[in-house]
């Protein structure tokens, strides 16, 4: 299943790369033009600037505001570009040339997102509890740090079986969680490793590309190298966000095929 979900995976994205920017190009223009605003606005500068954002910058009424409506972009994006790219590889539908799709199947796609974030945050939090307690016991930090890093790792998969639920909202086939979690019987580690294995390259590329950069900056203006790496990284990560897409729509095409030749049968 592994092998399977890397090279559909792999092929989804990279035979169809027109698709790919036709789905998430017009939200990576917006994100673009929202990322040199937010660094103009709460940087006060004036200037652009690749710098990260700093806690008493976040902390002012602009920073809180715009936090607030970065994090409702990116829910409303991300509910955008997923359904477009799960119709897509599970159906065939072609997103517009400008895909800014946002309907009511977005906006269940978003509840369900939603949902799994706080099934995933309850499930840490009772896990930092608990880890907290037997490093409290036995009066060591680095066992809370190490039982609940074990302990995520553990769950991540059955996290991404419960995944599943979202290419059925998309392709309007909804199923529950509960349903979702045993369709994906058997595919958590194989969806798990397949993410890590072909987002890795990409992530590894961005932090290369970046320190290149970085060399290069006595033989450019800063602005520049700035507005390169900003371009950089939007293109490596609309790759790395539509690969962990197809990672799932992968999955669920397998677990659907089992699901149907079990009937059959």
């Amino acid at each position: 299943m592994f092998k399977r979900i890397i090279r559909d995976s792999f092929t989804l994205v990279f035979g169809n790369l027109e698709t790919v920017f036709k789905a998430c190009g017009a939200w990576f223009v917006i994100q673009f033009v929202l990322i040199i605003a937010t660094q103009m606005t709460i940087g006060g500068s004036g200037e652009f600037s690749a710098a990260t954002v700093t806690e008493e910058q976040l902390l002012t009424p602009a920073g809180l505001i715009i936090a607030l409506l970065t994090i409702a972009f990116g829910f409303v994006s991300s509910a955008s570009i997923a359904v477009a790219w799960h119709r897509f590889g599970l159906l065939g539908d072609q997103p517009g040339l400008i895909h800014l799709t946002v309907g009511p199947t977005e906006g269940r796609f978003i509840v369900k997102s939603i949902l799994i974030v706080l099934i995933a945050g309850a499930v840490l939090s009772v896990i930092g509890i608990v880890s907290g307690l037997l490093a409290a016991l036995v009066g060591s930090s680095y066992l809370f740090i190490i039982l609940w890093v074990l302990a995520c790792i553990f769950f991540l998969p059955y996290f991404m079986r419960l995944n599943l639920v979202l290419p059925a909202v998309a392709i309007e086939r909804p199923v529950g969680f509960k349903d979702a979690y045993e369709l994906g019987e058997g595919l958590g580690w194989g969806m798990v490793g397949a993410a890590l294995v072909l987002s890795l390259p990409f992530i590894v590329i961005n932090m290369g590309l970046q320190f290149l950069l970085g060399l290069a900056e006595g033989g450019l203006p800063l602005i520049l190298i700035q507005f390169k790496v900003l371009i950089l990284n939007l293109l490596l990560q609309i790759i790395v966000t539509i690969l962990g897409i197809s990672v799932i729509t992968a999955g669920y095409r397998i677990a659907m095929e089992r699901a149907n030749g079990r009937t059959a049968s």
